[in-house]
């Protein structure tokens, strides 16, 4: 039985994201899981449903260390509606508006690619003044919010079946898909809300597929599932939640330092030996050359896998998070064999510990 581990569930909506994470630390421990804490990656509105990221126990302290890709989403997109917080609730009106040709649908997003900025919703989790500006909205206090950019990677409509217009989204970190929804409004000359939220995808995680693979055991970065009882709003239902593998959830690769592990234990100093260095520096694409062809940084990847290192980016892109300036040092998840361990490799073979004795699931 795991102590530590990340997970993913799928939220279900009306619900807040803090909210359904407690009821798992409840429900995993009434099946025996000695759940002190419980903690969640990227905040899902409250209406929304679909995919959430957590971390139990001891690997909360690693939810800022994990992989944070581009992240997909399906919505529905109310035409005509008004609310100040852009969804189903806080709704100011209903606006009677005649149909658009598939053509007019299609035009509305045709320039919604790459970068754009915009206002987040006010009833959003952004701080202000170190306040909530959800909870400034709550209480009347106007106030002014800053414009911030999002990556859309790709959008397309999936249905429009008038007033509602059904949209998938790829965008970078932190994007509101609210905003994104009266972006489309918008450019339509209409006002409108979403009415339906559901996160799909994080990175190359989707929660579906990835329910199927811990049946099957197809993929090595699901361990398993563990359905936890809960009642939500008075009805009884089953959680499946999803263990997965440390070494692919973060964002670092993954070094085997077995043969250093009682000194890494005890929190000791030690150099690598030079010649595992020297592979480490050699085997790693600069990341000035991250944009090179994907098929060379998959045969890269493919000969560091066959050494000491385990890719933990999947996309055979080098995670910038990972190689800090210059190169002159790697961040990588360390596997001591009886524990883990983040840390920081120096091209000198010197050793710097960020995170140390990270207990195995």
């Amino acid at each position: 039985m795991p102590q530590n581990f990340f997970a993913i569930a799928s939220k279900p909506p009306n619900i807040s994201s803090l909210s359904f994470a407690n009821m798992l630390k409840k429900g995993l421990k009434g099946l025996g899981y000695p759940v002190k804490k419980i903690g969640f990656s990227g905040t899902l509105d409250p209406f929304a449903h679909g995919m959430l990221i957590l971390g139990i126990n001891n690997y909360t302290k690693l939810l800022s260390h994990i992989k944070k890709d581009y992240k997909t989403y399906k919505a529905v997109l109310f035409l005509g509606l008004e609310s100040k917080s852009l969804d189903i609730e806080n709704i100011v009106c209903l606006h009677k508006i005649q149909p658009y040709s598939h053509e007019e649908i299609e035009k509305a997003i045709q320039n919604m690619q790459g970068n754009i900025s915009y206002k987040p919703p006010k009833f959003s989790a952004k701080h202000i003044n170190g306040v909530r500006a959800y909870e400034l909205m709550r209480k009347g206090i106007d106030f002014d919010i800053s414009t911030i950019t999002t990556d859309i990677k790709y959008i397309k409509i999936l249905n429009y079946s008038h007033p509602f217009l059904s949209f998938e989204v790829c965008v970078s970190e932190g994007g509101y898909i609210r905003s994104i929804g009266e972006i489309i409004a918008k450019n339509l000359g209409i006002c409108g809300s979403l009415c339906s939220l559901e996160r799909v995808q994080e990175g190359e995680w989707n929660y579906k597929n990835m329910l199927k693979d811990s049946m099957t055991h197809k993929q090595n970065n699901v361990l398993g599932c563990i359905e936890v009882p809960l009642q939500i709003q008075g009805i009884r239902q089953n959680a499946k939640v999803i263990i997965l593998n440390i070494k692919n959830a973060l964002k670092y690769d993954t070094i085997q330092l077995t043969e250093y592990a009682k000194i890494a234990y005890n929190g000791a100093k030690f150099i690598l030996n030079p010649s595992l260095c020297a592979k480490i520096f050699s085997d790693m694409v600069c990341v000035a050359d991250s944009k090179k062809d994907s098929k060379q940084h998959t045969q890269q990847s493919q000969n560091i896998q066959a050494t000491h290192l385990e890719s933990g980016c999947h996309n055979k892109e080098v995670c910038p998070d990972t190689m800090c300036k210059d190169s002159v040092s790697k961040i990588l998840l360390a596997d001591f064999d009886t524990h883990f361990g983040i840390i920081e490799v120096f091209q000198d073979g010197k050793v710097k510990y960020i995170l140390n004795r990270i207990d195995k699931c």
